[in-house]
């Protein structure tokens, strides 16, 4: 159960509801007969006729309010109609006869459409618009506002989000995400770069030379480098997975969770706690800083750590399913899996009832195989 009471997100939703039914009232259109007889027509007539792809039905506020009495048979000769059947955007009358079309793209992305759909009915001639999707789900658009119960405004989005991965998936997400890892361009942002570790070099007065240093200390990691760390997962998983991907979300004596993913149907609770285990530069850059290694950073300090959330999670009756340890690997040497051993003697007594929720995954190894 979300705490509503501290949730942003939540009273940004109520506001956004405020100002709906202020609108509501305000115009009047969405509560007229009219209006809500043409939106169940064309939702009904969406089911009956199958299609693949969205379509405008845009119509005028004077015309929907003097809506043609025989709406049902006229709408439902709209949806037969050939310039309907090859046009993606249709304008009609109050007697569903179309009036202009156009068989133009809609933008690519979400946003883009959504804003481009509500600036039609964001004009002197007071359009309204009518966005029909496949599944019969209605949108339409008022005064430049938008309102309805669909998620998608274009074929590609929803093709795009059909082939993201449910969170019964994670685990192969994570693996791909492992091959993502090898990737110069995914693993240098992680690492202090050539040009820092030479002025380290020079700033340190080793007594090696300059190719040797920066050889030896490629694995140098960047400041606080669990942001980065916890932001490029979070975004990976984001991009490929139909989960809700929240970050950093406060508990109530103020723990923070890493990621929290929320499944696609919106009720069960996974979470991902992100450790490093390495050599990070100081935050002046003028000499080593933190350094980390398995014992006691990851056992058992990090699995203590996480299956007390899940505890907490529970006492707060959220739907917990499953808390990850996840771990990155940046030290030099190949060494076993920082997970290795972890059993549940390692929780204290009154939290082991938790540890079956408890997963530790196989260390992300990040290696700074061509440094620049």
């Amino acid at each position: 159960m979300w705490k509503f009471s501290n949730n942003r997100t939540f009273k940004q939703l109520l506001d956004e509801k405020k100002q709906d039914i202020l609108q509501r009232t305000n115009d009047g259109v969405q509560e007229s007969p009219q209006f809500q007889q043409l939106i169940s027509l064309l939702s009904e007539c969406r089911r009956k006729n199958k299609e693949t792809d969205f379509r405008l039905v845009i119509i005028s506020k004077s015309d929907l309010l003097r809506l043609s009495s025989d709406a049902e048979v006229k709408v439902a000769n709209l949806f037969k109609n050939k310039i309907f059947l090859t046009n993606r955007i249709v304008y009609v009358d109050f007697d569903l006869s179309v009036i202009d079309s156009n068989n133009g793209l809609f933008p690519a992305r979400n946003n883009e459409a959504r804003r481009y759909f509500a600036s039609i009915s964001n004009t002197d001639d007071e359009w309204i618009v009518f966005h029909i999707a496949p599944n019969a789900t209605i949108n339409y658009f008022i005064n430049g506002k938008d309102y309805g119960d669909g998620v998608f405004y274009t074929l590609e989005e929803q093709e795009n989000y059909e082939q993201l991965k449910g969170v019964n998936q994670l685990q192969d997400v994570l693996d791909e995400y492992r091959i993502s890892l090898t990737h110069q361009n995914t693993y240098l942002k992680f690492f202090v770069p050539r040009s820092g570790l030479c002025a380290l070099y020079k700033l340190m007065g080793s007594g090696e030379t300059e190719a040797t240093f920066v050889s030896k200390h490629k694995y140098l990691l960047n400041n606080k480098p669990e942001l980065l760390f916890h932001e490029d997962l979070r975004n990976y998983i984001k991009q490929h997975m139909k989960v809700f991907v929240l970050r950093e979300v406060v508990l109530e004596n103020l723990d923070r969770l890493d990621i929290e993913l929320i499944d696609e149907g919106g009720n069960d609770l996974y979470f991902i706690e992100v450790k490093w285990v390495g050599t990070s530069i100081h935050k002046d850059g003028n000499k080593f800083g933190t350094a980390y290694e398995a014992t006691p950073r990851i056992k058992p300090d990090a699995v203590n750590q996480v299956v007390r959330y899940i505890c907490k999670l529970f006492e707060a009756k959220e739907n917990i399913k499953i808390g990850y340890l996840a771990v990155f690997d940046v030290r030099k040497d190949d060494l076993p899996d920082t997970g290795d051993g972890i059993s549940e003697a390692d929780v204290p007594e009154e939290l082991r009832e938790y540890y079956p929720r408890f997963v530790k995954l196989k260390d992300f190894r990040v290696k700074n195989e061509n440094p620049r």
